[in-house]
């Protein structure tokens, strides 16, 4: 949120570029921060809540969230909102995906949410590449209907070096590492190493996924 809507990854080259040229210039790369902004979640987890918890500290407008099992009281205990999704992508000036993907969200964010997005709109999407229509948001990125996006996932992966959405200034593309760091992929092992003893053990996994029939 703060990379793209601040254009950090573009301030962070322009010295490699040569385009810093004066020792300070008021209006330069000037973006939008968090503070006193509406940040909307689609998709109220615990990846939701937690990110929720990340950025109540730069003292947003307010957190609006949509979800399919509402409400959730943890999210709205902190002050989260329940709205529609339509009323969400209106209302936030940064909208975060953190939904899983199903035939119902499959393909969710696309033109017509792009449209009716605020023209500031910063989007960022973490949760999978196939709830985005990447044609309508190169569209949208192109056309200058939102500001900017972030994506740590797209559809495929990896993403083509030549695909149009890296021709983007205003976008910015991460190889889905999201939970890459070293204490994180530690925490992970240990995770699995303890769910296989304790199915050796016939007890309770600490995550068991249902699989499908």
């Amino acid at each position: 949120m703060l990379c793209a809507g601040r254009n950090l990854m573009e301030a962070a080259t322009a010295i490699k570029k040569g385009k810093w040229v004066h020792a300070w210039s008021p209006m330069w790369l000037c973006g939008a921060g968090l503070a006193d902004a509406t940040v909307g979640i689609v998709g109220m987890g615990r990846i939701g809540q937690n990110v929720m918890k990340k950025i109540l500290p730069f003292q947003v407008k307010e957190v609006l969230y949509y979800d399919i099992f509402h409400p959730i009281k943890p999210a709205e205990e902190m002050g989260a909102k329940f709205v529609e999704f339509e009323t969400l992508c209106k209302k936030s000036d940064f909208i975060v995906s953190m939904c899983n993907l199903t035939d119902e969200t499959k393909n969710i964010f696309c033109k017509k949410v792009f449209d009716v997005m605020k023209p500031n709109a910063v989007f960022v999407n973490t949760s999978r590449g196939g709830v985005v229509n990447q044609k309508d948001l190169y569209e949208a990125l192109k056309k200058k209907t939102i500001r900017a996006a972030a994506l740590d996932v797209t559809l495929p992966e990896p993403l083509p070096k030549d695909h149009e959405l890296l021709t983007l200034p205003n976008l910015i593309i991460t190889p889905h590492v999201a939970s890459s760091e070293t204490n994180v992929r530690i925490k992970m092992s240990d995770l699995v190493a303890e769910n296989i003893l304790l199915g050796i053990e016939g007890k309770d996994l600490k995550t068991p996924v249902a699989m499908p029939k």
